[in-house]
């Protein structure tokens, strides 16, 4: 419609009528009331007439009700489309910006806090953490953010009632958050929280105490537990404890790793060679340990020539049981290929995530064995096009450049050329793949 035929509707209308007539329009439509917010924003921030908070907490409710009904689905049914989750978030957003920028009562915040707090407790919507983040910012007064922190410490999950416990310290509760935490101790950062507190507040014995405590009962790894003890220990200047954590740590069979290289540079410190090279050879065998190929750099550069002599066997071993990539990094440095190449012509590799991955291995060996890898990258095109794809096409052309660089390099020319045309031919009806490989010998 336009604005002449709605002058000339409208124009007999008075002041009352008009009134009626937004009413009606509003009440029937959501976008109406919307457009009709938007416009009263606009007027009032130019006019100040004193509508400005009756505005802003409309507009902020009218955000809310908008994501509510997404949030509500989601929440019934564990997600939902991509696209409503947009615009559940684009209203999220709207409302943290009208937070940021105006005064609104609290009574307006905590009725839609509690509403929100409904999503929190069942946390199954999938925007728990973003309800949280708008939660935290609906409260300003200690009282308010208490009342939040409550909620949180009753019904919220694990994470939560941390950050409930946080809540409660920031704000002087300190008998809350002890509280809080005695009653959510699980993993070994919760143990040590608590210790914390009771450390900064000067008294060591009862952190000492929860910290003994993490250990034998938090879930978890117990990384960070093992550091605070050895560094209390160690800065008491008790060996015996010391040892005896160590001890501990290799009958729990628990993130012995770090026991262990923590006392490897205790002993290192101390300049006792033998229980050096004990636990350095007993950090090499920890089950699961990463960074093999530094550790056995370590290893021959802390041990004695005769001592990695005599226990670099064990030691490769070691690293070929954690890490078998490391372990061919350090073969191939040592100019001993034979089990690298016998290994990668019995497991053909396929794919970017695998040992071999863009051909990390098998291009250090294309020189010293040039026929085994030449085989290895034909039966790894003949993968790639069977799968079909213009990806897999251009993965597979791609190995066909290799293929072709090192028969050109071992004055194989005429069979690259007799086997490429034989390979062309195989595959003459996959007219994506000869797209693709156009122009592949020019």
């Amino acid at each position: 419609m336009d604005m002449k035929t709605v002058n000339t509707l409208t124009d007999v209308f008075d002041k009352e009528q008009l009134k009626d007539l937004i009413y009606h329009m509003v009440s029937e439509s959501g976008k109406a009331e919307q457009i009709l917010l938007d416009y009263c924003q606009k007027k009032e921030e130019k006019q100040k007439s004193g509508n400005h908070n009756l505005i802003i907490e409309k507009q902020f409710r009218k955000h809310w009700k908008k994501a509510n009904s997404i949030i509500e689905e989601f929440d019934m049914y564990g997600g939902g489309p991509e696209s409503d989750e947009e615009d559940a978030y684009d209203e999220l957003k709207a409302m943290g910006k009208l937070l940021e920028n105006n005064e609104i009562s609290w009574e307006v915040r905590r009725e839609v806090l509690d509403e929100m707090l409904c999503f929190v407790a069942s946390d199954n919507s999938g925007f728990t953490d973003c309800l949280v983040d708008i939660a935290l910012v609906l409260c300003r007064t200690k009282e308010e953010h208490l009342y939040l922190a409550d909620f949180l410490n009753n019904k919220g999950n694990t994470y939560y009632r941390n950050l409930a416990a946080d809540i409660y310290l920031k704000n002087g509760e300190d008998e809350k958050f002890i509280e809080s935490k005695k009653a959510n101790l699980t993993y070994g950062s919760d143990y040590l929280a608590l210790a914390g507190y009771y450390k900064k507040h000067g008294d060591e014995d009862k952190a000492l105490k929860i910290v003994l405590e993490g250990l034998n009962k938090c879930n978890g790894r117990l990384d960070e537990i093992y550091s605070y003890l050895f560094n209390y220990y160690k800065r008491k200047k008790d060996e015996a404890a010391l040892e005896k954590l160590y001890k501990d740590s290799k009958k729990r069979k628990r993130d012995q790793d770090t026991m262990t290289e923590l006392m490897h540079q205790y002993y290192t410190e101390k300049g006792d060679y033998p229980k050096q090279k004990e636990t350095l050879l007993e950090l090499i065998s920890c089950p699961g340990r990463k960074s093999m190929k530094e550790l056995y750099k370590k290893c021959k550069e802390e041990l004695s020539a005769e001592d990695f002599q005599k226990e670099e066997g064990e030691i490769l071993k070691a690293v070929k049981k954690n890490d078998l990539s490391a372990y061919f990094d350090i073969l191939i440095e040592k100019d001993e290929t034979g089990e690298v190449i016998d290994y990668l012509t019995s497991h053909p590799q396929r794919g970017v995530w695998c040992l071999d991955g863009n051909h990390y291995f098998s291009k250090r060996l294309a020189g010293k064995y040039p026929r085994e890898i030449v085989e290895l990258y034909w039966g790894e095109v003949s993968f790639y096009v069977g799968l079909g794809k213009e990806s897999n096409y251009r993965h597979a052309a791609a190995i066909l450049k290799e293929i072709r660089k090192i028969m050109k390099k071992n004055q194989w020319t005429e069979e690259w050329k007799s086997r490429y045309q034989e390979f062309l031919e195989v595959h003459k009806r996959k007219r994506l793949l000869l797209g693709v490989l156009n122009g592949f010998e020019k």
